[in-house]
C-alpha cells in the first residue's frame, strides 16, 4: 500500500489495540469513527484527514513533518483530550474540533498558523487552555461556542482583516482585550449568555463594519461604554454599520451610551428588555432610523 494516494473509509469500524500505521504517501484520509492511527517518521505528503468521531485520545509527536497539510476534521472525537503543537503545519487552512468533549487545551502555536482561514472548537465544554495570543491574519471563521469553561479571550496581534464573525456564546470569558479593535473586518459579534462578561472596552467602537451585536442573557454585564473619541482618522464616530445590537437580560443600570444618537446612526432594532435602568436619555428621539425598541420588564 505504498503507493496509496486517497483512502475513504466509511461505515467501517475496526476494533484494534495498536495503532493503525499509513503510508507517508497517502493523500487523503477520510475514515469517520477511526480507531487509533499513526504515521511512519519523515515528511507526510497528506493534504486533508477527516477522522471524525475517532477514538483518538491524543495526537501527542504525531504531527511532525505534515508541511502539505490543510485540512484537519476532528469533530466530535469525544476522547481527544488536546491539541499539541502545530507550528510543524504551517499550511493550516481548517481546524475543525466541533463537539470536542473531553478537549481542554489547544497549543499556543495554533494562534500563530499564519494560513489559517477556519478554526471552529463550538461546544469543546472542557477547554479552558486556549492561545493566550492571536495572529492568524487569514482566519475567516472563529467558532468558540459553548467552550463553558474558557474564561479568556487572546490578544490580537495585528490586523486581521478577513474575519467577519465572531461567536462567543455561552462561554465564561469575562472581558474582552483592548486589542478587539483589531478585529477591523468583523460585521457579527455573538455574545449571548456569557454570564460572566462584565464589560466591553471601549476600544470596540473602532470596529466601524460592526453590523450586529449581541449581549442577550449576560447577566452580569452591568455597563456599556461610551464612546470617549470625537471621531477617528477615516472620519468614522462610534458604530456607522451597527443597526441591531441585542441587550436584553443583561445588567444595565443606565443607558447613557445611548445619549449621542451620531455613535449609531443605522440603528433599526434596539433589545432593552428585563435590565435595571430607570429613564431612557431624552435624545432617543434622535435616532432616526430607529423603528423597534423592546423595554419591557425594566
Amino acid at each position: 500500500m505504498k503507493r496509496l494516494r486517497m483512502l475513504v473509509l466509511l461505515e467501517v469500524h475496526i476494533s484494534s489495540q495498536c495503532p493503525i500505521r499509513l503510508p507517508n504517501e497517502l493523500r487523503w484520509l477520510q475514515w469517520p469513527n477511526a480507531p487509533d492511527l499513526e504515521f511512519g517518521s519523515g515528511p507526510k505528503k497528506l493534504v486533508g484527514i477527516d477522522v471524525q468521531k475517532s477514538r483518538i485520545k491524543q495526537l501527542g509527536g504525531k504531527f511532525t513533518n505534515f508541511r502539505k497539510l490543510k485540512f484537519i476534521n476532528f469533530s466530535k472525537c469525544e476522547s481527544l483530550a488536546s491539541v499539541p503543537d502545530l507550528s510543524l503545519v504551517p499550511n493550516l487552512e481548517s481546524l475543525n474540533l466541533y463537539g470536542c468533549e473531553s478537549l481542554v487545551e489547544v497549543h499556543q502555536s495554533v494562534g500563530y498558523l499564519d494560513k489559517l482561514k477556519f478554526l471552529s472548537l463550538e461546544l469543546c465544554s472542557n477547554l479552558s487552555i486556549f492561545p493566550n495570543k492571536l495572529k492568524t491574519r487569514s482566519l475567516q471563521t472563529l467558532n468558540l461556542s459553548g467552550c463553558s469553561k474558557l474564561e479568556k479571550f487572546p490578544n490580537i496581534l495585528g490586523k486581521m482583516e478577513h474575519l467577519e464573525r465572531l461567536d462567543l456564546q455561552r462561554t465564561a470569558i469575562r472581558e474582552l482585550p483592548t486589542s478587539i479593535e483589531n478585529l477591523v473586518s468583523i460585521k457579527v459579534m455573538s455574545l449571548e449568555y456569557c454570564e460572566n462578561l462584565t464589560r466591553l472596552p471601549s476600544s470596540i467602537y473602532k470596529l466601524h463594519n460592526l453590523e450586529s451585536l449581541n449581549l442577550q442573557g449576560c447577566s452580569n454585564f452591568v455597563m456599556f461604554p461610551k464612546n470617549m473619541e470625537d471621531s477617528t482618522d477615516d472620519g468614522h464616530l462610534g458604530f456607522p454599520n451597527l443597526y441591531n445590537p441585542g441587550l436584553n437580560g443583561c445588567n444595565l443600570s443606565e443607558v447613557d451610551f445611548l445619549e449621542s444618537s451620531s455613535s449609531f446612526p443605522k440603528l433599526k432594532t434596539l433589545y432593552l428588555s428585563e435590565n435595571k435602568f430607570t429613564h431612557l436619555p431624552t435624545s432617543i428621539n434622535k435616532h432616526r432610523a430607529l423603528d423597534w425598541l423592546d423595554v419591557e420588564k425594566c
